[in-house]
């Protein structure tokens, strides 16, 4: 049985490096969030590995959008 759900995440914002790093490590201290992955070669994506028992998709999204960017659900890993 797999013990997270990974999400992909489009972020319409364009972040320099210390407030992409502040940024996931917010995110990351989200209920139910195990890791957050913003990759340089593709700024705009992250992906969120998160427990499924705690929390889900949208409140997931819904606590990106509360850090001040825009967001959008792109699917499901």
């Amino acid at each position: 049985m797999k013990d997270s759900t990974d999400i992909v995440i489009h972020i319409n914002e364009k972040m320099d490096d210390h407030y992409r790093e502040r940024f996931s490590s917010d995110v990351s201290q989200c209920e139910g969030v195990i890791s957050v992955n913003l990759q340089d070669n593709r700024p705009h994506l992250m992906i969120v590995a998160y427990d499924p028992v705690e929390t889900g998709s949208l409140d997931v999204l819904s606590n990106v959008r509360n850090q001040g960017v825009h967001a959008q659900l792109v699917g499901w890993l």
